[in-house]
């Protein structure tokens, strides 16, 4: 690691090719990071519109549907066939004889209307003190059923009726029963029940137009065991051990209505829109996973990469020729400075650099001017050096000779 640190300080080349390639990198990765934010906010938007107007026709059509079952209710509570046969029913269920041919026809009556309203279970009529006078199951004739608070009663009149969704102890589903008076005049002669079935609204629940492959609808309502589903609830849901829970079913379940991104029931990453139908007291939830609603800005920051590494390396080969063109005259440079050190240094070493008209050429003519003045310099010393060296010999020379002349002058004078 140290050494290759110590390569990129020596070399400029790679200097410059380093510096540039970390630019490229960290500005790519904030394009394309910001990219993933703008294109994250975008979907969020948009997915919060549509899912905001799916609930919204969902909660419709849900309206829709309750209202119309108890219409249903109204009409056979009114029919003609109901309203003439009331009064014998009753005495014949008080008598325990129910072959009268007005009850028979009153029976098929109902069979016929559950061959067609697929959407109701059962029909019942009770007497005021709430015993089963007629029922598609004879068993239940005669029995006291009531109108517990299983059951939604309602007067024909009234406007706004909530209903009330409870699990059937027989078929362990979600179920609705609607309760309406049998009157004649101001008298109330009896109740007449209907039992829904809510494969209608699994239904519609189900329609999941535009919501892609992980897209959901449903429905959860509070119990005394919990939230629970009430559309497309699982067989096996366990009523007394069961509480689904998240940011949106309890936010919903508080009757607030709202959006966000959050972990729903199963523990999943999601965009949610969950909103309080306040006509059914249930919560209505819109969820899409995450990793498929934010697919698109993860694919466009991957393009966005991608693009950005070709495009980078295509300039890094660039930068690399400029590069090596910019620094090919520093190294010449480099090389006569080094020469000159060496007293190996020549004029023409610098004449590539010298012919450039820009801030390397001017450095370039100075530095071959200062070179040839210091070798000019060099020469002349050089030269007095050699001059100095040969008269200092002949001076040594001389005084020499003097001394052995003195020399030999003393000897001689000495000499007897």
């Amino acid at each position: 690691m140290f050494r290759l640190i110590k390569v990129v300080r020596e070399n400029l080349l790679i200097q410059l090719i380093s510096s540039f390639s970390l630019l490229s990198l960290v500005t790519l990765g904030v394009v394309a990071y910001s990219a993933y934010l703008q294109a994250r906010n975008a979907l969020e938007d948009s997915l919060y519109r549509h899912h905001k107007a799916t609930a919204t026709v969902r909660e419709y059509e849900l309206d829709q549907w309750f209202d119309q079952q108890r219409q249903e209710a109204i009409v056979l509570a009114r029919s003609p066939i109901v309203l003439n046969t009331i009064d014998e029913l009753l005495l014949a269920v008080n008598e325990g004889d129910l072959t009268a041919e007005s009850i028979r026809a009153l029976q098929n009556y109902f069979k016929f209307v559950l061959e067609v309203k697929t959407d109701i279970q059962s029909i019942e009529i009770l007497s005021n003190g709430g015993i089963v006078a007629l029922s598609q199951n004879p068993q239940d004739v005669g029995v006291y059923m009531g109108l517990g608070n299983t059951t939604t009663y309602f007067d024909p009149g009234t406007k706004n009726v909530v209903p009330n969704i409870y699990f059937s102890s027989i078929t362990g589903k979600p179920t609705i029963r609607f309760a309406t008076p049998i009157s004649e005049g101001n008298e109330r002669k009896a109740v007449l029940a209907i039992t829904l079935n809510l494969e209608a609204v699994n239904q519609l629940i189900r329609q999941r137009t535009g919501l892609g492959e992980t897209g959901k609808i449903y429905l959860v309502k509070e119990f005394a065991t919990g939230n629970l589903f009430v559309s497309d609830a699982p067989t096996d849901q366990n009523l007394d051990n069961l509480d689904l829970t998240s940011t949106g079913i309890d936010s919903a379940i508080q009757g607030q209505d709202g959006q966000g991104v959050y972990r729903n029931h199963e523990n999943v990453p999601v965009v949610g829109v969950y909103n309080w139908l306040e006509n059914s007291n249930m919560a209505l939830l819109v969820e899409v996973h995450q990793r498929e609603a934010f697919e698109p800005a993860v694919y466009l920051v991957r393009s966005i990469l991608i693009l950005g590494i070709i495009a980078a390396g295509v300039l890094l080969v660039l930068v690399y020729l400029l590069a090596r063109h910019i620094v090919r005259p520093v190294l010449t440079m480099t090389e006569a400075a080094e020469a000159m050190e060496n007293d190996q240094f020549k004029s023409s070493m610098v004449n590539s650099v010298v012919k450039r008209p820009d801030e390397l050429g001017r450095l370039a003519r100075v530095f071959q001017q200062m070179a040839d003045q210091i070798q000019a310099r060099e020469a002349y010393l050089k030269a007095q050096v050699e001059a100095g060296s040969q008269q200092a010999s002949g001076l040594e020379l001389a005084y020499y000779q003097a001394l052995l002349k003195k020399a030999a002058w003393i000897s001689k004078q000495l000499t007897p």
